[in-house]
């Protein structure tokens, strides 16, 4: 994790750059994914409008927008991302933080917000500067999992951290949790996300640390949760990722209404 100075304080934000030259193969979304996801922003949104997209990354969702006709901007933390993004064609990026973004106030009709929200501290604050600079909708596609293989594996590795006295957790909100705090306008299935993988890959991302909320578990902690792992799963051979991809439509004036009643 990576701290930045913000505009008033110091906030915790989460940049991919160490893991940026791997980030897609460990998330990627089954064939078909990608093109049902950017359908439905179609439907949602209009190719004349000005989108911005907080948190861009490797351009996972900005690079089938651009190919279904959309003129994205997009902004990130992490320089490792912004060039993945570049390599795909997605050249309209820059390096920009989220709770502080360098646009005048309503220079976009709409902001995406994509599993961002959930690495930083100040979640407010960066959905604040998203109502400043997008003045009709945040949009955002989520993945909900019931019990799913990989989904048990994160909570064995969750357990065993807390049985080892840590306790894994993001600095911030979850876009999909953001839906218990505003009642989104829409709300809206887009696809079913099934990809398999190997148990030895699996364990090995965890191993490698593949994802952000792991970089700050002790070593010690890590090492005794992957132990568990491999002694959990020995002799299982295959997992199922199985996710629903659900894309949560907000009216940029009820997160506006939930700034101002926070103080942000």
């Amino acid at each position: 994790m990576t701290l930045l100075d913000g505009p008033e304080e110091r906030t915790l934000r989460v940049s991919f750059d160490r893991i940026a030259d791997r980030y897609d193969e460990t998330r990627a979304y089954a064939e078909g994914v990608p093109r049902r996801i950017a359908e439905a922003l179609e439907r949602e949104l209009t190719t004349d409008c000005a989108v911005l997209e907080v948190g861009v990354g490797t351009g996972r969702i900005a690079e089938p927008l651009r190919t279904h006709g959309f003129d994205v901007v997009g902004v990130d933390v992490s320089m490792g991302m912004l060039s993945r993004a570049r390599s795909k064609g997605v050249v309209d990026v820059a390096l920009a933080d989220a709770t502080s973004l360098p646009f005048v106030d309503d220079a976009f009709d709409h902001a995406l917000s994509v599993h961002l929200t959930h690495l930083i501290s100040e979640w407010r604050l960066a959905l604040a500067e998203m109502a400043r600079v997008a003045s009709d909708r945040l949009v955002s596609m989520v993945t909900e999992r019931d019990g799913c293989d990989l989904e048990a594996m994160q909570l064995a590795y969750e357990g065993a951290c807390a049985d080892a006295g840590h306790k894994v957790r993001h600095p911030g909100l979850r876009e999909r949790e953001l839906a218990d705090v505003v009642r989104p306008m829409r709300k809206a299935h887009v696809a079913e996300n099934t990809v398999g993988l190997y148990v030895t890959d699996a364990i090995e991302r965890y191993r490698e640390r593949t994802f952000s909320d792991l970089w700050d578990v002790p070593d010690d902690v890590h090492q005794t949760a992957i132990r568990s792992l491999e002694e959990r799963y020995r002799g299982v051979e295959r997992l199922e990722r199985r996710e629903r991809v659900v894309m949560m439509v907000w009216a940029m004036r009820d997160i506006k209404e939930l700034i101002t009643t926070s103080g942000q």
